[in-house]
Protein backbone atom coordinates (compact mmCIF):
# COMPACT_ATOMS: atom_id res chain seq x y z
CA UNK A 1 0.00 0.00 0.00
CA UNK A 2 1.32 3.42 -0.97
CA UNK A 3 -0.11 5.01 2.17
CA UNK A 4 1.45 2.41 4.50
CA UNK A 5 4.83 2.91 2.84
CA UNK A 6 4.52 6.70 2.99
CA UNK A 7 3.75 6.55 6.72
CA UNK A 8 6.03 3.67 7.80
CA UNK A 9 6.87 2.87 10.52
CA UNK A 10 3.73 4.65 11.79
CA UNK A 11 0.82 2.22 11.44
CA UNK A 12 -2.34 3.14 9.56
CA UNK A 13 -4.34 2.58 12.76
CA UNK A 14 -2.18 5.06 14.67
CA UNK A 15 -2.32 7.55 11.81
CA UNK A 16 -6.10 7.61 11.61
CA UNK A 17 -6.74 7.43 15.35
CA UNK A 18 -4.13 9.90 16.61
CA UNK A 19 -3.15 12.27 13.80
CA UNK A 20 -5.77 12.69 11.04
CA UNK A 21 -7.43 16.10 11.54
CA UNK A 22 -5.82 16.30 15.01
CA UNK A 23 -2.09 17.02 14.91
CA UNK A 24 0.91 17.09 12.57
CA UNK A 25 3.09 14.03 12.11
CA UNK A 26 6.77 14.05 11.08
CA UNK A 27 8.25 10.72 10.02
CA UNK A 28 12.04 11.03 9.91
CA UNK A 29 13.99 8.69 7.64
CA UNK A 30 16.73 10.75 5.98
CA UNK A 31 16.75 8.08 3.29
CA UNK A 32 17.54 9.56 -0.14
CA UNK A 33 15.74 7.78 -2.94
CA UNK A 34 12.84 6.63 -0.74
CA UNK A 35 10.31 8.31 -3.03
CA UNK A 36 12.12 7.72 -6.33
CA UNK A 37 9.22 5.58 -7.53
CA UNK A 38 7.02 8.67 -7.31
CA UNK A 39 9.13 11.62 -8.46
CA UNK A 40 12.65 12.95 -9.00
CA UNK A 41 14.24 16.24 -9.96
CA UNK A 42 14.54 15.15 -13.59
CA UNK A 43 10.73 15.08 -13.72
CA UNK A 44 10.67 18.82 -13.01
CA UNK A 45 12.65 19.60 -16.13
CA UNK A 46 10.60 17.14 -18.18
CA UNK A 47 7.42 18.86 -16.95
CA UNK A 48 8.62 22.20 -18.33
CA UNK A 49 8.67 20.55 -21.75
CA UNK A 50 5.58 18.35 -21.50
CA UNK A 51 3.53 21.15 -19.93
CA UNK A 52 4.90 23.98 -22.04
CA UNK A 53 1.47 24.73 -23.54
CA UNK A 54 -0.27 24.78 -20.12
CA UNK A 55 1.42 27.58 -18.17
CA UNK A 56 -1.56 27.89 -15.81
CA UNK A 57 -0.22 24.87 -13.92
CA UNK A 58 3.09 26.57 -13.15
CA UNK A 59 3.87 29.49 -10.87
CA UNK A 60 6.83 31.24 -9.29
CA UNK A 61 6.62 32.60 -5.73
CA UNK A 62 8.95 34.18 -3.20
CA UNK A 63 8.12 35.18 0.34
CA UNK A 64 7.30 38.86 0.69
CA UNK A 65 6.65 39.22 -3.05
CA UNK A 66 3.46 38.85 -5.10
CA UNK A 67 3.21 35.79 -7.31
CA UNK A 68 4.81 36.47 -10.68
CA UNK A 69 2.33 37.09 -13.50
CA UNK A 70 2.41 34.36 -16.12
CA UNK A 71 3.72 36.79 -18.73
CA UNK A 72 7.01 36.96 -16.82
CA UNK A 73 7.96 33.34 -17.54
CA UNK A 74 6.18 32.61 -20.83
CA UNK A 75 6.51 33.80 -24.40
CA UNK A 76 4.01 34.22 -27.21
CA UNK A 77 4.48 31.48 -29.77
CA UNK A 78 2.79 31.87 -33.16
CA UNK A 79 1.22 28.90 -34.86
CA UNK A 80 3.18 27.11 -37.59
CA UNK A 81 2.74 29.08 -40.84
CA UNK A 82 0.24 31.25 -39.01
CA UNK A 83 0.23 33.78 -41.83
CA UNK A 84 -1.35 31.14 -44.09
CA UNK A 85 -3.34 29.07 -41.62
CA UNK A 86 -4.67 31.91 -39.47
CA UNK A 87 -3.92 29.91 -36.30
CA UNK A 88 -3.82 32.08 -33.20
CA UNK A 89 -0.66 32.38 -31.16
CA UNK A 90 -0.45 30.98 -27.63
CA UNK A 91 1.68 31.52 -24.54
CA UNK A 92 4.27 28.81 -23.86
CA UNK A 93 6.55 28.28 -20.88
CA UNK A 94 10.02 29.76 -21.25
CA UNK A 95 12.16 27.27 -19.33
CA UNK A 96 15.24 29.51 -19.32
CA UNK A 97 13.33 32.43 -17.78
CA UNK A 98 11.94 30.08 -15.13
CA UNK A 99 15.46 28.94 -14.29
CA UNK A 100 16.61 32.56 -14.12
CA UNK A 101 13.89 33.45 -11.59
CA UNK A 102 14.73 30.29 -9.64
CA UNK A 103 18.32 31.55 -9.40
CA UNK A 104 16.95 34.80 -7.92
CA UNK A 105 15.28 32.92 -5.05
CA UNK A 106 11.87 32.05 -6.50
CA UNK A 107 10.22 28.71 -5.80
CA UNK A 108 8.85 26.89 -8.83
CA UNK A 109 5.47 25.27 -8.14
CA UNK A 110 3.95 22.71 -10.47
CA UNK A 111 0.26 22.42 -9.62
CA UNK A 112 -1.36 19.04 -10.21
CA UNK A 113 2.07 17.78 -11.26
CA UNK A 114 0.77 14.30 -12.11
CA UNK A 115 -0.59 15.79 -15.35
CA UNK A 116 3.01 15.79 -16.59
CA UNK A 117 4.39 12.65 -14.90
CA UNK A 118 2.69 9.27 -15.30
CA UNK A 119 4.76 7.77 -12.45
CA UNK A 120 3.47 10.40 -10.06
CA UNK A 121 -0.11 9.80 -11.25
CA UNK A 122 0.22 6.10 -10.45
CA UNK A 123 1.54 6.88 -6.96
CA UNK A 124 -1.29 9.39 -6.38
CA UNK A 125 -3.87 6.85 -7.53
CA UNK A 126 -2.55 4.33 -5.02
CA UNK A 127 -2.85 6.92 -2.26
CA UNK A 128 -6.39 7.71 -3.37
CA UNK A 129 -7.39 4.06 -3.14
CA UNK A 130 -5.92 3.79 0.35
CA UNK A 131 -7.47 7.03 1.62
CA UNK A 132 -10.82 7.12 -0.22
CA UNK A 133 -9.97 10.76 -0.90
CA UNK A 134 -9.08 12.71 -4.00
CA UNK A 135 -5.32 13.26 -4.10
CA UNK A 136 -3.68 16.11 -6.01
CA UNK A 137 0.13 16.24 -6.02
CA UNK A 138 1.80 19.66 -6.14
CA UNK A 139 5.57 19.89 -6.60
CA UNK A 140 7.80 22.58 -5.05
CA UNK A 141 11.38 23.25 -6.15
CA UNK A 142 13.02 25.85 -3.90
CA UNK A 143 16.57 27.21 -4.25
CA UNK A 144 19.00 27.34 -1.29
CA UNK A 145 18.32 29.80 1.55
CA UNK A 146 14.87 30.65 0.22
CA UNK A 147 11.20 30.53 1.13
CA UNK A 148 8.28 30.35 -1.27
CA UNK A 149 5.06 31.18 0.55
CA UNK A 150 4.58 33.36 3.60
CA UNK A 151 2.95 31.67 6.59
CA UNK A 152 -0.49 30.34 5.62
CA UNK A 153 -2.88 27.50 6.27
CA UNK A 154 -4.42 25.11 3.75
CA UNK A 155 -8.09 24.20 3.60
CA UNK A 156 -7.13 20.58 2.85
CA UNK A 157 -4.95 18.09 4.67
CA UNK A 158 -1.49 17.54 3.18
CA UNK A 159 1.01 14.71 3.01
CA UNK A 160 4.45 15.97 2.03
CA UNK A 161 7.17 13.71 0.66
CA UNK A 162 10.65 15.25 0.82
CA UNK A 163 12.49 14.08 -2.28
CA UNK A 164 15.75 16.02 -2.31
CA UNK A 165 17.49 18.52 -0.03
CA UNK A 166 16.41 19.71 3.39
CA UNK A 167 13.65 22.10 4.39
CA UNK A 168 12.80 23.48 7.83
CA UNK A 169 9.07 23.71 8.55
CA UNK A 170 7.47 25.80 11.27
CA UNK A 171 3.93 24.75 12.15
CA UNK A 172 1.59 26.88 14.27
CA UNK A 173 -1.58 26.39 16.27
CA UNK A 174 -4.74 26.70 14.14
CA UNK A 175 -6.75 29.92 14.05
CA UNK A 176 -9.67 28.08 12.41
CA UNK A 177 -10.25 24.41 13.19
CA UNK A 178 -10.72 22.25 10.06
CA UNK A 179 -11.47 25.23 7.77
CA UNK A 180 -13.65 24.97 4.69
CA UNK A 181 -12.55 26.28 1.30
CA UNK A 182 -14.41 29.50 2.13
CA UNK A 183 -12.20 30.06 5.21
CA UNK A 184 -8.72 30.97 3.94
CA UNK A 185 -5.91 32.09 6.21
CA UNK A 186 -6.16 35.61 7.65
CA UNK A 187 -3.00 37.15 6.21
CA UNK A 188 -3.11 39.96 8.76
CA UNK A 189 -1.78 37.45 11.28
CA UNK A 190 2.01 37.61 11.71
CA UNK A 191 4.12 34.56 12.60
CA UNK A 192 5.12 36.17 15.90
CA UNK A 193 1.42 36.37 16.83
CA UNK A 194 0.97 32.64 16.28
CA UNK A 195 1.74 29.85 18.75
CA UNK A 196 4.45 27.51 17.47
CA UNK A 197 3.41 23.86 17.60
CA UNK A 198 6.45 22.23 16.00
CA UNK A 199 9.61 22.95 14.05
CA UNK A 200 10.89 20.05 11.96
CA UNK A 201 13.72 19.52 9.50
CA UNK A 202 12.49 17.53 6.53
CA UNK A 203 15.28 15.46 4.98
CA UNK A 204 15.23 13.27 1.86
CA UNK A 205 12.79 10.40 2.32
CA UNK A 206 10.92 12.08 5.20
CA UNK A 207 7.15 12.44 5.37
CA UNK A 208 5.20 15.29 6.94
CA UNK A 209 1.43 15.26 7.54
CA UNK A 210 -0.28 18.57 8.34
CA UNK A 211 -4.03 18.68 9.04
CA UNK A 212 -5.92 21.49 7.34
CA UNK A 213 -6.03 24.69 9.34
CA UNK A 214 -2.51 24.49 10.82
CA UNK A 215 -0.59 27.59 9.65
CA UNK A 216 2.89 26.76 8.42
CA UNK A 217 5.91 28.06 6.53
CA UNK A 218 9.04 26.38 5.20
CA UNK A 219 12.56 27.49 4.32
CA UNK A 220 15.49 25.73 2.67
CA UNK A 221 19.00 25.37 4.08
CA UNK A 222 22.23 25.59 2.06
CA UNK A 223 20.92 23.20 -0.58
CA UNK A 224 17.95 23.22 -2.92
CA UNK A 225 14.78 21.44 -1.84
CA UNK A 226 12.38 19.34 -3.88
CA UNK A 227 9.23 18.06 -2.27
CA UNK A 228 5.82 16.86 -3.39
CA UNK A 229 2.81 17.81 -1.33
CA UNK A 230 -0.23 15.60 -1.80
CA UNK A 231 -3.36 17.67 -1.19
CA UNK A 232 -6.06 15.41 0.27
CA UNK A 233 -9.77 15.97 -0.32
CA UNK A 234 -11.72 13.30 1.61
CA UNK A 235 -15.47 12.97 1.83
CA UNK A 236 -16.51 15.07 4.84
CA UNK A 237 -19.61 14.98 7.02
CA UNK A 238 -20.34 18.42 5.60
CA UNK A 239 -20.36 16.99 2.06
CA UNK A 240 -22.77 14.16 2.89
CA UNK A 241 -25.15 16.50 4.75
CA UNK A 242 -25.07 18.92 1.83
CA UNK A 243 -26.08 16.09 -0.51
CA UNK A 244 -28.84 15.01 1.88
CA UNK A 245 -30.30 18.53 1.85
CA UNK A 246 -30.06 18.53 -1.94
CA UNK A 247 -31.94 15.20 -2.11
CA UNK A 248 -34.58 16.51 0.28
CA UNK A 249 -35.03 19.63 -1.84
CA UNK A 250 -35.43 17.51 -4.96
CA UNK A 251 -38.21 15.44 -3.41
CA UNK A 252 -40.02 17.90 -1.10
CA UNK A 253 -41.62 20.96 -2.65
CA UNK A 254 -42.00 22.69 0.73
CA UNK A 255 -38.21 23.07 0.92
CA UNK A 256 -38.20 24.81 -2.45
CA UNK A 257 -40.55 27.60 -1.41
CA UNK A 258 -39.06 31.09 -1.43
CA UNK A 259 -38.73 33.34 1.60
CA UNK A 260 -40.57 36.58 0.92
CA UNK A 261 -39.24 39.93 2.20
CA UNK A 262 -41.85 39.80 4.95
CA UNK A 263 -40.81 36.34 6.07
CA UNK A 264 -37.15 37.28 6.02
CA UNK A 265 -37.89 40.05 8.49
CA UNK A 266 -39.91 37.91 10.88
CA UNK A 267 -38.38 37.05 14.24
CA UNK A 268 -40.31 33.79 14.09
CA UNK A 269 -38.41 32.65 11.00
CA UNK A 270 -36.06 30.52 13.11
CA UNK A 271 -39.07 28.72 14.58
CA UNK A 272 -40.45 28.10 11.12
CA UNK A 273 -37.14 26.73 9.89
CA UNK A 274 -36.88 24.61 13.03
CA UNK A 275 -40.27 23.09 12.28
CA UNK A 276 -39.20 22.42 8.70
CA UNK A 277 -36.11 20.64 10.01
CA UNK A 278 -38.11 18.45 12.37
CA UNK A 279 -40.84 17.66 9.85
CA UNK A 280 -38.90 17.59 6.58
CA UNK A 281 -35.16 17.42 7.01
CA UNK A 282 -34.90 15.01 9.92
CA UNK A 283 -36.48 12.21 7.85
CA UNK A 284 -33.78 12.92 5.25
CA UNK A 285 -31.30 11.34 7.70
CA UNK A 286 -32.96 7.95 7.32
CA UNK A 287 -30.49 5.13 6.75
CA UNK A 288 -31.46 4.53 3.13
CA UNK A 289 -31.06 8.21 2.24
CA UNK A 290 -27.70 8.47 3.98
CA UNK A 291 -26.53 5.46 1.97
CA UNK A 292 -27.65 7.18 -1.23
CA UNK A 293 -25.85 10.39 -0.23
CA UNK A 294 -22.64 8.48 0.44
CA UNK A 295 -22.89 6.79 -2.96
CA UNK A 296 -23.37 10.18 -4.63
CA UNK A 297 -20.33 11.54 -2.78
CA UNK A 298 -18.27 8.54 -3.90
CA UNK A 299 -19.45 8.97 -7.49
CA UNK A 300 -18.41 12.62 -7.40
CA UNK A 301 -15.02 11.60 -6.00
CA UNK A 302 -14.33 9.02 -8.71
CA UNK A 303 -15.70 11.25 -11.46
CA UNK A 304 -12.76 13.62 -10.94
CA UNK A 305 -10.25 10.77 -10.55
CA UNK A 306 -7.89 10.04 -13.42
CA UNK A 307 -7.41 6.75 -15.26
CA UNK A 308 -4.04 5.13 -15.61
CA UNK A 309 -2.53 2.91 -18.29
CA UNK A 310 -0.45 -0.08 -17.22
CA UNK A 311 1.02 -1.44 -20.46
CA UNK A 312 -2.49 -1.08 -21.89
CA UNK A 313 -1.79 -1.90 -25.55
CA UNK A 314 0.06 -5.13 -24.77
CA UNK A 315 -2.56 -6.04 -22.15
CA UNK A 316 -5.34 -5.71 -24.70
CA UNK A 317 -3.56 -8.12 -27.05
CA UNK A 318 -3.12 -10.63 -24.20
CA UNK A 319 -6.92 -10.89 -23.87
CA UNK A 320 -6.91 -12.91 -27.10
CA UNK A 321 -5.27 -15.85 -25.34
CA UNK A 322 -7.07 -16.11 -21.99
CA UNK A 323 -7.34 -19.63 -20.55
CA UNK A 324 -7.86 -21.27 -17.16
CA UNK A 325 -4.28 -20.69 -16.04
CA UNK A 326 -4.05 -17.03 -17.08
CA UNK A 327 -2.83 -15.06 -13.99
CA UNK A 328 -4.83 -11.92 -13.25
CA UNK A 329 -4.88 -9.21 -10.58
CA UNK A 330 -6.49 -5.87 -9.91
CA UNK A 331 -4.49 -2.85 -11.02
CA UNK A 332 -3.59 -1.12 -7.75
CA UNK A 333 -3.01 2.18 -9.55
CA UNK A 334 -6.70 2.54 -10.46
CA UNK A 335 -9.02 4.03 -7.81
CA UNK A 336 -12.43 2.37 -7.86
CA UNK A 337 -15.44 1.52 -5.71
CA UNK A 338 -17.61 -1.59 -6.14
CA UNK A 339 -21.27 -1.70 -5.14
CA UNK A 340 -24.18 -4.04 -5.78
CA UNK A 341 -27.76 -3.00 -6.37
CA UNK A 342 -30.89 -4.35 -8.01
CA UNK A 343 -29.25 -7.47 -9.38
CA UNK A 344 -26.27 -5.69 -10.95
CA UNK A 345 -22.74 -4.76 -9.90
CA UNK A 346 -21.39 -1.27 -10.53
CA UNK A 347 -17.72 -0.34 -10.50
CA UNK A 348 -17.25 3.41 -10.09
CA UNK A 349 -13.84 4.20 -11.55
CA UNK A 350 -12.10 7.24 -12.99
CA UNK A 351 -14.68 9.18 -14.97
CA UNK A 352 -17.04 6.24 -15.53
CA UNK A 353 -19.24 3.52 -14.05
CA UNK A 354 -18.80 -0.04 -15.35
CA UNK A 355 -22.03 -2.05 -15.05
CA UNK A 356 -21.87 -5.85 -14.79
CA UNK A 357 -24.42 -8.60 -14.06
CA UNK A 358 -24.87 -9.43 -10.39
CA UNK A 359 -23.51 -12.93 -11.08
CA UNK A 360 -20.04 -11.32 -11.38
CA UNK A 361 -19.98 -10.36 -7.68
CA UNK A 362 -18.12 -13.49 -6.44
CA UNK A 363 -15.49 -13.09 -9.16
CA UNK A 364 -14.91 -9.46 -8.19
CA UNK A 365 -14.66 -10.45 -4.52
CA UNK A 366 -12.01 -13.03 -5.43
CA UNK A 367 -10.04 -10.39 -7.34
CA UNK A 368 -10.19 -8.02 -4.38
CA UNK A 369 -8.78 -10.77 -2.15
CA UNK A 370 -5.57 -10.90 -4.20
CA UNK A 371 -4.00 -12.25 -7.40
CA UNK A 372 -5.77 -15.27 -8.89
CA UNK A 373 -6.27 -16.98 -12.24
CA UNK A 374 -9.06 -16.80 -14.79
CA UNK A 375 -10.05 -20.36 -13.84
CA UNK A 376 -10.00 -19.91 -10.08
CA UNK A 377 -11.60 -16.47 -10.09
CA UNK A 378 -15.13 -17.93 -9.90
CA UNK A 379 -15.72 -21.61 -10.75
CA UNK A 380 -19.45 -20.86 -10.68
CA UNK A 381 -19.22 -18.94 -13.95
CA UNK A 382 -18.91 -20.77 -17.23
CA UNK A 383 -15.46 -20.61 -18.85
CA UNK A 384 -16.84 -18.38 -21.60
CA UNK A 385 -18.32 -15.95 -19.05
CA UNK A 386 -15.12 -15.92 -16.98
CA UNK A 387 -12.99 -15.12 -20.00
CA UNK A 388 -15.44 -12.47 -21.19
CA UNK A 389 -15.36 -10.84 -17.73
CA UNK A 390 -11.56 -10.83 -17.61
CA UNK A 391 -11.40 -9.30 -21.09
CA UNK A 392 -13.92 -6.61 -20.14
CA UNK A 393 -12.03 -5.70 -16.95
CA UNK A 394 -8.70 -5.58 -18.79
CA UNK A 395 -10.13 -3.34 -21.51
CA UNK A 396 -11.64 -1.09 -18.83
CA UNK A 397 -8.18 -0.78 -17.26
CA UNK A 398 -9.16 -2.44 -13.98
CA UNK A 399 -7.34 -5.78 -14.24
CA UNK A 400 -3.83 -6.76 -15.31
CA UNK A 401 -2.88 -10.06 -16.92
CA UNK A 402 0.36 -11.54 -15.64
Amino acid sequence: MALARTLAPTTLEAFFSSYVERQPLHIARNQPGYFDDAYAIGDVEDSLIVGAREPEYFCLVRTGQPELPVEEFTYERPGVRARLTGKASARWLDARRIVAYYAEGYTLIIKDAALFCARLQRFSNRLQRDLAAYVQPNVYLTPPQAQGFDVHHDTHDTLTAQIQGRKTWRIYEPLVELPLESQPFAFKERPQDLKLVAQVDLNPGDTLYIPRGFPHEARTSDDLSLHCTFALAPIRIYDVLEILVRIAGDTDVSLRESLTPRLLGERALSERLGALYRDRLEPALATDRVAIAVEIALDELFRISRPNTSNAFAQTLLTREIDTDTPIRLDDTVPFHIRGRNGIVEIAAAGKVVVLPGTCAPALAALQAGPTTAGAMDPGLSPADRYALVKRLVVEGLVIIG
